[in-house]
């Protein structure tokens, strides 16, 4: 069976085989390659070495092997979807593995012919290509493609089980360039008017003679209706795009596309031996056949002249001579076992294993050699063997011992350095000398001019004095100048040496200060140049004949033989400039500018403009000579840093000085606006409330004919006026708010003796300044008539929860003979409407009658500075 395997598969790949050849060696390099899909191996992972095939042909045996290999895992990652799909399970398979792509294709295919059966479709095949269309139908079915052909006599495209299906409405836009029409069991496509159908039965080119200008691609056109594109067409936001198919390119008019060649652009791929050729939309690669006398170089893809090289070398037409082919380097990954490489050699090559590993003959693949197990390590006493893939490695097993560490890299036992680590014990005064595992104490040894320090351990160098120098043992000694220096003193001289110096006497007597030449005459000694002066510090030395002396520099003056400096600044406050400050150096001073100045060049100082740096002020700067100060603009203030301006909230700090505003103080940055309660307005000045009155201006409305619409503070009462029988309606004229019922006709009291009847309506705040007199009524001046006064509470209604209800505490009546006057004694919380009744009662010989007021008291709890 797996001849004819071979066979079918060698065929499908185009080898060319004669009845004869079914034993040549291709038959076994195909074997091979089935054998070695059969335990799931990687088709290019293959040793590289074919048994019974000859070393010349393993490079040709190679590539049908792979071939095969990947063929026979492609029907079976074919197969292993069908039946994934079949048992309802999911298309899943890592894209790493070999044939991931063919076992999805079949998959999904499969999952889409059992769709359309359970749905009743078409079971006509979608004509993908194989291997989709064939799972498609075989799943669609339910039977195996070779069944669906031997029962029903015809071929796949013959096959319709259900109803035909509407390819153009499945795939819109994506069939055809311009018009799909539907076709009983396929479809067709049209193109429009100047444009003819391509070869290939899909796409439309212009027609040559058609000289319509289509004008830009955005403009009135649809996919759906008028596509303007050759190939794909796709409906955007901005209008049309014209799109190409795979291997396709658009023109520079947007709408037609031509071919890509891929063969000119380089980005074809093809084997070495093979040659790219460029069709309509995509490339083949065709085995190069070179005409006779010529050979194909796979270095350069040309045909050369053929000269008679043996196998493994190519004749170079530029040297005329036979060279060798590199085959590792022509042929990438020829050597495709794992832990191969490939090495070159004269004529040929060969597929070597790396370094720690050996082929195994029977399955060809390079395996780790166990050098611990053939006894062929380089681990030394004391140390244990550890194979590793590909080499080995050696573990001490043993302690080290005392003074050594084990580097664990090389499993070697290193000295420890006690000295370099500090882990020694010599004590002060030794050396730490390292030897292998150990370590030594030796004396330690002061060089000459140093002495050994016992609190330190160190050896400290000896600093002696001018004349002086150390030992051997770090002692100051004198140096002899007279025995050293032969020519310390001149010839006229005699040296005398002393501790720590010397002296140089002259022969010839010369006073203090001198001394004889080299001429044998006295001349001055410069005690300053020769540095024998006593000038300590800051003194200068000024040498004079015989002698010399010390001075302080400017700037400087003598305290106790020390120069010490003058603070010129102390001494006069006036030493600089007003604008500028006295600074004392050593040895002067210097006059700086005060902050906020700054100096003019010419000793003077100048004023620092500091407004005019960025940002230095929140709102506004003001300068002055030698500082600034920041200010706000209205409504602000400054902060604490006097910098930044901050909000000035005037409803809170004016709180405690009277209202800032007579209604809602809101606060705004920089200022603050003022708000009334309803029925209420601002006054012109912005900030006072003046009540609207809602009854002079129309806007008050009252239901009731006998209603007389009220003015209160902040709105409006409408109360029932109504006359008893007998009595009409007057209004009196002025300011006064209330109506009076007239008799009509002839005056006399009525049957419960009412001569005279009034309503009076007052409105005001709660926190009114009390006593207060409310109302008042007189009667005429007779001293026939007797008045007699009542005050009572008709009602008293509060209109807000928790206020108490007005009583006769609140008022007072003050009464004489012919008048009577309501006063308010106690505040009344509101607000609160309260009616009061007040009767003048008139008896006298002659008549008896009663004139009733009655007294609407509207109480609000708005604040008295409310005008």
């Amino acid at each position: 069976m797996k001849y004819f395997v071979c066979v079918i598969l060698l065929l499908s790949l185009n080898v060319e085989l004669s009845l004869g050849d079914l034993n040549d060696v291709l038959i076994k390099c195909c074997h091979e390659g089935l054998d070695w899909s059969i335990d799931d191996n990687r088709c290019d992972r293959h040793p590289g070495y074919v048994a019974n095939v000859s070393m010349e042909d393993q490079s040709s045996c190679l590539s049908i092997v792979e071939l095969c290999c990947i063929k026979d895992v492609l029907v079976k990652r074919c197969a292993k979807g069908k039946e994934n799909a079949l048992e309802g399970m999911m298309c899943a398979i890592r894209d790493s593995e070999q044939g991931s792509e063919q076992y999805k294709e079949c998959c999904i295919c499969c999952q889409l012919g059992l769709l359309a059966r359970s749905q009743g479709l078409s079971c006509r095949s979608p004509n993908y290509g194989a291997p989709c269309d064939n799972m498609f139908l075989e799943c669609c079915t339910g039977q195996v493609l070779a069944d669906i052909y031997n029962a029903t006599g015809t071929d796949q495209s013959d096959v319709d089980v259900v109803n035909d299906r509407d390819e153009c409405a499945l795939f819109p836009g994506q069939i055809c360039s311009h018009r799909c029409v539907n076709t009983p069991g396929s479809f067709r496509c049209e193109c429009r008017g100047g444009y003819t159908l391509n070869q290939d039965g899909r796409t439309c080119q212009e027609s040559k003679d058609d000289d319509t200008d289509y004008g830009n691609v955005n403009d009135g056109y649809s996919c759906e209706e008028n596509s303007p594109c050759e190939q794909r067409c796709a409906n955007t936001d901005l209008g049309v795009k014209c799109n190409c198919y795979e291997g396709y390119k658009l023109r520079s008019d947007g709408r037609s596309c031509e071919d890509v060649d891929e063969c000119a652009e380089g980005s074809f791929k093809c084997a070495p031996t093979q040659e790219c050729v460029n069709t309509l939309g995509r490339y083949t690669c065709h085995t190069t056949k070179c005409q006779t006398g010529y050979v194909y170089n796979p270095i350069n893809r040309r045909c050369e002249e053929s000269y008679d090289c043996d196998r493994g070398f190519g004749f170079n037409s530029v040297t005329r001579q036979c060279e060798d082919i590199d085959e590792c380097t022509v042929y990438e990954n020829i050597c495709v076992g794992v832990y191969q490489f490939c090495r070159n050699f004269n004529g040929s090559y060969t597929c070597e294993c790396e370094e720690g590993f050996q082929l195994n003959r029977d399955t060809r693949q390079c395996e780790d050699i166990n050098e611990c197990g053939l006894g062929i390590d380089t681990c030394r006493v004391g140390e244990r063997c550890d194979n590793t893939i590909g080499s080995y490695s050696c573990r001490r097993f043993r302690h080290c011992g005392t003074g050594y560490t084990l580097d664990e890299a090389t499993q070697r036992c290193l000295d420890h350095d006690e000295c370099l680590l500090g882990t020694h014990n010599c004590g002060r005064g030794y050396d730490c000398v390292n030897v292998q595992g150990s370590f030594k104490c030796e004396v330690k040894q002061c060089a000459e001019g140093s002495r050994f320090n016992t609190a330190t351990g160190e050896c400290d160098r000896v600093q002696c004095a001018r004349g002086l120098r150390p030992d051997r043992i770090g002692n100051c000694i004198d140096i002899n100048e007279c025995n050293e220096y032969t020519t310390v003193c001149n010839k006229y001289q005699q040296c005398i040496n002393t501790i720590g110096s010397y002296q140089c006497r002259s022969l010839i007597n010369c006073g203090n200060g001198y001394e004889t030449n080299e001429n044998g005459r006295c001349t001055d000694i410069d005690e300053c140049s020769t540095g024998v002066h006593r000038c300590a510090g800051e003194q200068q030395c000024i040498n004079r004949q015989g002698s010399y002396f010390c001075q302080c520099p400017r700037g400087y003056r003598f305290i106790n033989n020390l120069c010490e400096d003058v603070d010129e600044c102390a001494y006069s406050a006036a030493i600089c400039p007003l604008q500028s400050k006295c600074q004392n150096t050593p040895g002067s001073y210097v006059c700086t500018c005060k902050d906020g100045l700054e100096s003019d060049g010419r000793g003077g100082c100048n004023d620092v403009d500091e407004c005019t740096t960025r940002n230095i002020c929140h709102h506004k700067c003001i300068n002055n000579f030698g500082s600034y100060f920041c200010t706000c603009n209205r409504g602000y203030q400054l902060s604490v840093d006097q910098r930044t301006c901050e909000d000035i909230d005037e409803c809170n700090q004016f709180a405690g000085r009277g209202r800032v505003c007579g209604g809602r103080c809101v606060n705004t940055p920089g200022s603050f606006t003022c708000d009334c309660p309803d029925g209420w307005k601002k006054a012109r000045d912005g900030r006072a409330c003046e009540d609207i009155d809602e009854c002079s201006d129309g806007t008050a409305y009252c239901p009731s004919r006998d209603s007389t619409c009220v003015n209160t503070r902040g709105g409006y009462k409408c109360p029932l006026v109504q006359c008893p029988e007998g009595f009409v309606k007057t209004i009196p004229g002025g300011q006064q708010n209330s109506v009076r019922c007239k008799q009509v006709g002839m005056y006399k009291a009525n049957s419960k003796g009412l001569i005279s009847l009034s309503y009076n309506f007052l409105t005001f705040p709660t926190n009114i300044i009390i006593p207060t007199p409310l109302f008042s009524m007189t009667g005429a001046k007779d001293s026939q008539r007797d008045y007699r006064w009542e005050l009572k509470i008709v009602s008293a209604r509060p209109l807000a929860p928790g206020i108490p209800r007005a009583t006769e505490s609140n008022f007072e009546l003050t009464q004489t003979n012919n008048q009577a006057v309501v006063t308010l004694k106690k505040r009344i919380r509101g607000p609160q409407d309260v009616i009061l009744q007040l009767l003048m009662k008139i008896s006298s010989e002659k008549f008896n009658g009663i004139a009733e007021s009655k007294i609407y008291l509207y109480v609000t709890d708005g604040p008295s500075t409310f005008r």
